[in-house]
């Protein structure tokens, strides 16, 4: 018998043919819970959905996750838009989904991170708009429901910490859809009595309970308010959009009215403290005033006036004569200092300066003749010494004592071999030039 064998992904692939080609599945919505939620770098969303009785593996690609405007978290109940198909690399039944909504709470949900977006743009959350908080808190406005529990929180607490202060209810829905309207009228009344400080409390309840203050309108109310508010609605993991707006936001209505009141012991402590410094204090003041009035009882006016204006009598006048000879001292310098100024002042005048300037060049020119004369009687001496002895080596002085020069062509003669036969030479003379023709050479026995 003959067994026919296929491979994995042939049958994967006909598979795969037959579910598209004979079930409708792309385009449909699908309920159900995210679980192992992995946001892969490249953007892409890889999760899984299910439900009490089954699960099935998604894939949403980067281009639909930029679409969202919620952040996908895991436990959370969905809805998908998504194709069902097969993927073949791991013969698995796949989810590619194109978009997602919240479910249930979801919508809620995504409605309170629509209105948180839009306000925190605006500004209503910004921290520069934010009051400080008094340095002293003793009139109290409470905006919370008159028959819940926050209210006895917050009255207790502060009976405890600080009995003095002076609490003012004004009671509001704190659930519901007429909440949000209840609550602004209420804070809208308690910011106009001149209180120190507004509690909006809360206790705690579901998301959907709390959602009424989420509302646009209670946030913009709670910004444009002139009195310091502290909202504490819920618990710790609840934040609503009121407590965002607030100056402070706290856990808890405990907290809240911890925050805005003084602990009386710790009051007291701290007065003890003070009273022993202020004590001590008024001691150390006490002390140095004494040593104080010892020294002034000890000064010698007290003791005897009529010795003590004596002696400053004595001083006084010794100060005088001091001062007349000092003065007469610093006027005789003055005057000493005036006289040399005077002298210096005559000494470097512009008038007695020119007079020495022009007797100095008086002399330097006189010099200068002096030096010219001098120097024209040296050079014309040396100039005659040495015509004397140019006069003496001059070569007409040598032809005047008989001797002369031969010259050819304006050459000078100075061997025999210079000249030939018949050739025409010239004599100088010291009295003139003669011309000679040779008739013939003749030469030394040298």
């Amino acid at each position: 018998m003959s067994i026919k064998v296929v491979a994995v992904s042939a049958l994967l692939t006909r598979i795969k043919q037959i579910v598209t080609s004979t079930v409708v599945l792309d385009g449909i919505w699908i309920r159900g819970e995210v679980s192992n939620l992995t946001k892969h770098r490249s953007g892409h969303y890889y999760f899984s959905l299910k439900d009490h009785g089954g699960e099935m593996s998604c894939v949403m690609f980067a281009s639909a996750v930029g679409r969202m405007n919620f952040a996908l978290e895991e436990g959370m109940q969905i809805l998908v838009l998504a194709n069902v198909n097969i993927y073949e690399a791991r013969g698995s039944l796949q989810l590619y989904v194109k978009e997602i909504r919240m479910h249930g709470i979801g919508k809620l949900y995504q409605e309170f991170e629509a209105r948180k977006q839009k306000l925190e743009q605006e500004g209503y959350f910004a921290l520069a708009h934010k009051k400080t908080k008094p340095s002293w808190i003793n009139d109290i406005a409470i905006i919370t429901a008159k028959e819940g529990a926050a209210l006895q929180d917050v009255l207790s607490t502060i009976q405890k910490r600080w009995p003095m202060a002076k609490p003012t209810l004004y009671p509001a829905l704190t659930q519901g859809i007429n909440a949000p309207a209840s609550l602004i009228q209420a804070l809208k009344r308690a910011d106009q009595n001149g209180h120190d400080a507004l509690l909006l409390v809360r206790g705690g309840g579901s998301f959907e309970d709390l959602f009424c203050f989420n509302d646009v309108e209670l946030v913009k109310t709670i910004y444009g308010l002139k009195t310091y508010i502290v909202c504490g609605t819920g618990h710790e993991v609840d934040t609503t959009l009121a407590e965002l707006a607030s100056d402070q936001r706290v856990a808890t209505p405990t907290a809240a009215a911890q925050f805005v009141t003084l602990d009386q012991y710790d009051m007291l402590n701290r007065l003890s403290q003070e009273r022993a410094i202020l004590i001590q204090r008024m001691q150390d003041r006490l002390s140095n005033a004494q040593m104080h009035l010892v020294n002034i009882q000890s000064n010698p006016y007290f003791l005897d006036p009529l010795q003590w204006v004596e002696q400053k009598k004595i001083r006084l006048s010794h100060a005088l004569q001091l001062l007349d000879h000092t003065l007469k001292r610093f006027m005789d310098q003055r005057a000493k200092q005036l006289t040399i100024l005077a002298q210096n002042l005559l000494l470097y005048s512009p008038q007695n300066t020119i007079r020495l300037k022009k007797q100095t060049l008086e002399q330097t020119v006189l010099q200068f003749i002096a030096q010219m004369k001098d120097y024209d009687r040296t050079q014309r001496n040396l100039l005659s010494s040495k015509e004397a002895l140019l006069d003496a080596f001059s070569p007409l002085k040598v032809l005047a004592r008989g001797y002369s020069i031969v010259e050819k062509e304006g050459s000078l003669v100075l061997s025999v071999r210079d000249v030939h036969e018949d050739e025409t030479i010239d004599i100088l003379m010291g009295d003139g030039k003669l011309k000679a023709k040779v008739f013939g050479k003749e030469y030394d026995n040298v």
